[in-house]
This record gives C-alpha cells, structure tokens and sequence, in this order.
C-alpha cells in the first residue's frame, strides 16, 4: 500500500474506532480490559518501524504495490461494521457471506459423493476413512490458520496493519514447510495407516489410491487454508466465498471428466475425484493469491518477505496455533476410533460407510454453524483489538444464538428427510450380487437411524461450534482443547465401545454416543465462554 493510501486508511479506521474522549488521531486504542497483542503505547510506533524496515528491504525504487482508495475504503468500512452499529445486524452481514460459502461446500460434498457412490459402498468406506486422515494432516494447516486469523484480526482492530501483514506472511512460509514435512511421511505410510484401521481389502485398495493424490495436494490445502484465516481476520467474508464458487466448479466438473473418463479423459474412479479435489485447491489457492494483492494484506505474499522467517512471530502463532491443532486431532483421532469400532461391528463397512454418509448430509446443518464460528472468529478478535470488549462477549453470544436457530431449524429438515438423503447417496447397482443388495439396504437403515439421533443435539453443536469459535479469535485455545480432551477422548470413545459391545446396541450405540457427548461439549463450551478468561488473552 502506497503511503499516503495507508497514512489516510489508518486515519480513516482511528476516526470510525475511537471514542471523542479518546486520544487524537494517530494514536493507538487504549484497551479497557483486553490485553493488546503488543504493549499499550508501542502499536503506532511499530507500525511506523515495520515500515521504514520494509521499505529498507525493499530497496531503492522497488515501492511497495499501491492499493487502491477503495479497497482501503472498503477495508475501513468492513472494520467499522465490527466494531461500530448494531452487533447483530453486524454479526449477520459478517457471517451470511460464510454460510453461503459453507453452504457451497456442502453442495460440493453432496456431488463428490454422489459420484462415488456409484462406485459402490467400499469407496464411500475409503473416502470416509480417507478423510478423516486427511483431517488428521490438516490440523497443522488449521493450527497456523487459527493463529493467522487472532493475529491479523487482533492486530486490524489495533489499527496495525504492518503487524497483520507479517503474521501473514510468516504463516504462508509455515504452511509450505509444514505440508512438506507432514506429506512426505503419509505418502510413505499410509498403506499400513489404513490397514491398521480394519477396512477390508476393496476398501483398502480405494482408500490408498485416495491418499495418494490429496496427500500430493497438500501444499495447496495448507496454503488455501492459511490465506482462508488472513481473509477471517480481515473480517472479508465475501472474496472468500468468490473463491469458492471457482474451486466448486473446477471439482465438480474434473470429478465427472475423471472418475468416469469423459471428454476423452482418462477413466480413474476414485482416483480421479482425488486428482479433481487437488485441481480445486490449486485453483482456490491461485484466487486467493489474486484477492489478497487487493487488500491492506498485498505484499504479505510477496517473494522479497515469504523466505525470511522471523523466530518471534513464528513462535506467536505457534502459541495459539499449537493449542487448536491438537484440539483437530483429537476430533480426528476420536473419529478415526470410532470408525474402527463400526469396522468391528457385525454391520463392519456398512456402518462405516453409513457414518460417512450422515455426517456428510448432517452438514446442512452444522456448516451455517461453521459460518457462524468465522464471524464470531473476526467479532471477537478486532473488537478485542480495538479494546471494546463487552462488544467482543456480545458479539460472541449473539453469533452463537443465531447460528442455534439456523441449525436447529436445519436439523428438524434432515431428521423428517433422513431417508431420502439416505437413497440419495446409496444406491444400488442394477448388477449387483445379494450380499451386495444387503448390504447397500443396511448402509441405507444405519444412516437413517443417524440423522434422526443426530437432530437432538444439532442446536448445542452449533452452541459450541460458534463461541469455540469466539475464543480462537480471542486467542484462547488452550481451555477449549481441553474440554475436547474430555468429551471425545473420555467421553464419546468408550460409551460407543460401552454401548456397541456390552449394550449390544451396535452402531446405533455409536451414534447415541456422539449426540450426548456433542450435547455435553455445547454446554461446556458456552460456560468456558461465559466465564471469560478470552477477555485478557495476550496475543
């Protein structure tokens, strides 16, 4: 951003965010009750020295691109919506762009398994176990995620914006390195990864395929989902749902051409929706690299900054990051355990397949969730910022009720429509043999018995979805790890294995298990916010 663009832009965000008995323009907020990101008093004074220090590196006559007065006033005028107006007009405005772009998602989720169900029920086992993996990997991208978006947001409400700019640069360098480190050791693993976990040796041979291509694709994930956190902390929902709508129509589009060899393309089967989900990260990434050079954020991505690490940041988002990560895999490695309980059940890949089916059709009611944990994400983080904070406890609750009214309206959809979702995604092949017709029939059974067990406690996964949400954007991750230490590990696993096994319930035991645990975490989550460690959380 040209100097003058960002002196007036800053003057611009200090006039909408202070109050006239605060200090003059120029100055940094002075928090009531939050604790800065950075010593009260220094923000100004670093922001003018991580200027003169970019500018040194940049050298001479190698300015930094000029944004534009309107997208520095567009930039201004989505922080003035966080921090200034009605909280739940501006909570909505934030987070219906998000619901919208989950909602895509979700519709992409929907196409990508309508295709391989046609592949059978073993594909739908592998993509479901094959997914969880990869959820697996994808908490080291969702640890620098979370921490890019408290930093940038905490650091946008400051008025700081060459400190947003360094925590995203450092997190774009992170994620290239870490999807390297990580992907290497699971393309080299994951045959005996999946062994381990019980599938039978069609499901194996599908899910190994699987592995192979979005492991390759890992790169691209981790760096889509780090620019997806400096959008989140920007408060910008819209560009991202842009993004979307182009990653959406390049996987759909190569899931047909590949998995069943169209237009002269190769014939790949499960393979092919792989390779299609890899082209959309790449697309996506692309976008997102496009979209980023028009905001306050355009040189984060720069190749004069992207290779010069910088310890100190790197340790600030790791300090948040970390916490979050471990909380993905605890989620993950819960899943994954359940799903080798299912395994062993008499219904074995069945009910596998049957989790992976509902979970999918489940997500129409807790993805306006997720777009709800974005909003609340960016509210509490730049409202924290700018040291307005019962705004950030308001703004947290009020995302936090609207997505439960959202998802509990979705959930009473799905619950009296189980069963076409069910026939939509298992179908049965005109060849097939008997035991193939049965099994397809259980899949069908297991997953209507899911959806409708799982409505109960769809308002309370919205209730801890949104204010897990609040805190990642306060910067508190550690409490909530915690709790999901309790309700996954020690909870949700062994009442499955309990009512599974000794109940003689099967996996309909499995599925009480995770309703009344996703109840219990909703609960404990709103109290964790309630109590409000987040307020004084130092970034």
């Amino acid at each position: 951003m040209s100097a003058p663009v960002e002196r007036t832009f800053l003057q611009n965000l200090q006039r909408r965010t202070l109050n006239p008995s605060a200090p003059p323009a120029g100055a940094p907020p002075i928090p009531d009750q939050a604790v800065s990101s950075i010593p009260e008093g220094e923000a100004m004074a670093e922001e003018s020295v991580n200027a003169t220090r970019a500018t040194a590196d940049r050298g001479p006559g190698r300015a930094e691109r000029p944004v534009s007065e309107a997208e520095a006033a567009k930039a201004a005028e989505r922080r003035a919506v966080i921090l200034e107006g009605p909280i739940g007009k501006g909570v909505l405005k934030i987070a219906l762009p998000s619901v919208a772009t989950m909602m895509l998602q979700t519709t992409n989720s929907f196409l990508d398994r309508f295709f391989v169900g046609s592949l059978g029920t073993e594909a739908l086992a592998a993509v479901t176990v094959g997914s969880s993996l990869m959820f697996a990997l994808m908490s080291a991208a969702m640890a620098i995620s979370v921490g890019t978006t408290a930093l940038v947001a905490r650091s946008v409400g400051e008025g700081n914006l060459a400190n947003a700019r360094t925590a995203t640069t450092q997190s774009l360098l992170i994620a290239l390195i870490a999807s390297v480190l990580i992907g290497v050791p699971m393309l080299l693993l994951r045959v005996p990864l999946l062994s381990a976990l019980g599938l039978d040796d069609a499901a194996l041979r599908f899910a190994s395929q699987y592995l192979f291509y979005t492991v390759l694709g890992l790169p691209t994930l981790f760096l889509m989902l780090t620019f997806n956190g400096a959008f989140r902390g920007l408060g910008d929902t819209v560009r991202p749902l842009w993004v979307t709508v182009g990653a959406i129509a390049i996987h759909a589009s190569f899931n047909w051409l590949l998995i069943f060899g169209k237009w002269g393309f190769p014939k790949m089967g499960l393979g092919g929706g792989a390779l299609a989900l890899v082209l959309s990260q790449l697309v996506a990434t692309v976008l997102y690299l496009v979209f980023l050079r028009r905001t306050p954020l355009s040189e984060a991505a720069s190749r004069r900054t992207l290779w010069r690490p910088d310890w100190e940041w790197i340790r600030r988002i790791g300090r948040i990051g970390l916490p979050a990560s471990a909380q993905q895999l605890i989620r993950v490695g819960s899943m994954l355990g359940l799903q080798s309980l299912l395994a062993h059940t008499s219904a074995g890949s069945a009910a596998v397949a049957a989790l992976g089916v509902g979970l999918l059709s489940e997500s129409i009611a807790f993805m306006p969730g997720f777009g709800y944990a974005i909003a609340a994400s960016a509210f509490v983080g730049q409202n924290l910022g700018a040291g307005k904070v019962e705004r950030a406890n308001s703004g947290g609750w009020i995302a936090a009720w609207q997505a439960v009214a959202v998802m509990t309206f979705m959930g009473g959809i799905f619950y009296f429509a189980a069963a076409p979702f069910a026939h939509l995604f298992v179908r049965h092949d005109p060849n097939e043999t008997a035991a193939a017709a049965t099994q397809v029939e259980t899949t069908i059974a297991l997953t209507i018995l899911y959806l409708r067990i799982a409505a109960f406690s769809e308002p309370f996964l919205g209730l801890g979805m949104v204010l897990t949400g609040a805190l990642q954007g306060a910067g508190e991750t550690v409490s909530p790890t915690i709790l999901t230490i309790v309700t996954m590990v020690l909870i949700r696993v062994p009442l499955a294995y309990f009512l599974a096994f000794f109940v003689g319930m099967g996996p309909v035991g499995a599925w009480w298990a995770m309703s009344l645990s996703t109840v219990l975490q909703g609960i404990l989550t709103a109290d964790l916010f309630r109590r409000g460690k987040w307020r004084t959380v130092r970034v």
